[in-house]
């Protein structure tokens, strides 16, 4: 399988300062069209939520490819219902993560197992690919897990984007790491 990092490939593409995410923080700042960023579980998971609404408030969007990254697949368990529903409502979804959990099957999920020293399996991502509305995350775990006995006090660093030539280099590394699998 293809070795690559989505977040050392992408993060010095976005524009801007790091900027601290902890704490309080509006959505409309995790909405941001461009930003890097530092900060815990809770605030990725929130901006993931924000950008998987999108698509599940449309009616149709089977032209539209989702890469979603969990680090483990045991981590999308809690939300597994909503991706269900999301790979109802999109062509395919691709989910990237150590092969550590059985996850109920759908025709449009297909899963990308990563071995166990690969470099995605410390990225927690999700790229969504429209033809007019082009979006992306990513974030490097900068603890691993074991650090904490509350795993939500992980620490990231990553970026966000919506530069139809920034997510399409994403795409463009996942889809190597795809055709490679």
């Amino acid at each position: 399988m293809k070795e690559v990092s989505l977040y050392e490939e992408i993060f010095s593409e976005v524009e801007g300062e790091v900027e601290n995410l902890t704490g309080d923080v509006s959505d409309s700042k995790l909405k941001s069209s461009s930003l890097k960023y530092e900060t815990k579980i809770p605030k990725l998971e929130q901006m993931c939520y924000i950008m998987e609404k999108v698509l599940l408030n449309k009616d149709d969007a089977s032209d539209t490819t989702v890469y979603a990254g969990f680090q483990k697949v045991s981590r999308a368990e809690a939300i597994w219902d909503r991706y269900l529903d999301l790979a109802d409502t999109v062509g395919k979804v691709y989910l990237f993560g150590e092969n550590d959990a059985d996850l109920e099957s759908h025709p449009d999920i297909e899963f990308i197992y990563l071995p166990e020293k690969h470099e995605l399996i410390r990225e927690w991502f999700l790229v969504v690919d429209q033809p007019l509305a082009k979006s992306m995350m990513v974030a490097y775990d900068l603890d691993g897990f074991g650090l904490y006995e509350d795993e939500k006090k992980r620490n990231f660093k990553g970026a966000k984007s919506n530069n139809p030539k920034v997510v399409g280099d994403a795409i463009d590394l996942l889809d190597d790491v795809i055709a490679s699998y």
